[in-house]
């Protein structure tokens, strides 16, 4: 399911009922980051013929402005956020040395904000490859110097992310405790960007557990913040939960509007990543309603993009629903192999939930059935 990153708020024009009063902060922009948030603003309007190109023009020209041999904090800081536009496009790599850069910098100075902060950008890079280790070790990290430097937004965002791989791997029990602790911390500073995100993890693990009703209303409360705020990029993630959802329920009807508006926004944001997830759920929506032939085709495209974002999970589940349609249509072995394909990604990453569930359909003897 689809996770949105932990990094940057996106700001849009679409607004919606506002949610109530005690969960609105009041607005407050730091100055050293106003003229990036004015280009977020023109940005996520839809402004120009590339929707990312306005930030990464003004980071560009942020960069060139600081010097390239100058080293300070905000060097440290523009070099993180540009690296977290190209990973939201799916420019994994790209976000990556940007992010190792902006480490770097922080490093020489001794800017712990900026190394904690550059820490858990790249344990969501590791997180996005499949390498949970990786991942852990870096939000350890980052989390041990964000409480000593007093970043409390920070620890709690990291909380999160420490959620979502203790998710991944099966240990249901940390990640609600990390999700609750988290969402405390931000709800009781009103901090509306940071509990969308938390709201909507926290959906998909009570979707995981089989608790639909009460995933349904994180998911919803989660929406309500995004479109109040205009938060284009968490609207399209907590969409594309929503579907998948309606699907699990059976309800094709209600998960079609989801799926399109993930599609639309991910479409508008230039996002690889997220339009792979919503092709995804199109795919699966047209094979529960018995078109799996027709499916095959937006699976595919699904594949592709997960590749080239780098994103071991997502690749994975496309692998093992290009699986059900193929065994919908009556070619078992070419599902065999994309299960198996599947199982192999699912098993690299130790995600114990789907290893359990394809080596469940690997190794039965009966006749095939998609489930």
């Amino acid at each position: 399911m689809a996770r949105p990153p932990v990094e940057h708020p996106k700001a849009a024009k679409r607004q919606k009922t506002p949610p109530s009063k005690k969960e609105l902060p009041p607005r407050r922009t730091p100055p050293t980051v106003e003229g990036r948030r004015l280009a977020e603003l023109a940005m996520a309007a839809g402004f120009g013929s590339s929707v990312d190109d306005l930030i990464l023009r003004s980071d560009r020209e942020s960069l060139a402005l600081l010097g390239a041999d100058e080293d300070s904090p905000l060097l440290a800081d523009v070099l993180r956020w540009q690296g977290s536009v190209v990973r939201d496009r799916g420019q994994t790599t790209d976000a990556e040395k940007l992010y190792t850069r902006s480490l770097g910098v922080a490093n020489k100075l001794s800017y712990e904000a900026g190394q904690s902060h550059a820490l858990n950008c790249l344990g969501a890079i590791a997180q996005r490859r499949g390498d949970l280790s990786a991942a852990t070790e870096f939000f350890h990290h980052a989390q041990r110097i964000a409480e000593t430097c007093g970043e409390g937004r920070l620890a709690g965002m990291i909380q999160q992310n420490l959620g979502v791989v203790s998710d991944i791997l099966g240990d249901s029990k940390s990640a609600f405790s990390y999700y609750h602790a988290s969402l405390h911390a931000f709800e009781s500073t009103h901090d509306t960007q940071a509990m969308t995100l938390v709201l909507n993890n926290l959906g998909v693990l009570l979707f995981k557990t089989g608790r639909l009703e009460d995933a349904r209303s994180s998911y919803d409360r989660g929406l309500t913040l995004a479109r109040y705020r205009g938060d284009l990029l968490s609207e399209g993630v907590i969409e594309a939960n929503v579907a998948e959802l309606e699907l699990k329920r059976g309800q094709l009807a209600a998960a079609g509007p989801s799926i399109d508006r993930a599609l639309e926004i991910a479409e508008l944001r230039h996002d690889k990543l997220r339009r792979a997830a919503a092709l995804k759920l199109r795919g699966v929506s047209l094979r529960l309603a018995g078109h799996p032939a027709e499916a095959l085709e937006p699976l595919r495209t699904a594949m592709t993009l997960s590749a080239v974002t780098e994103d071991a999970l997502l690749g994975g589940e496309v692998m093992y629903e290009c699986g059900q349609a193929l065994a919908a249509i009556g070619d078992l072995e070419a599902a065999k192999r994309s299960w198996s394909s599947a199982l192999d990604a699912f098993e690299r990453i130790g995600a114990l939930d789907w290893v359990e569930r394809v080596r469940g359909l690997l190794s039965d003897d009966r006749p095939l059935r998609p489930m």
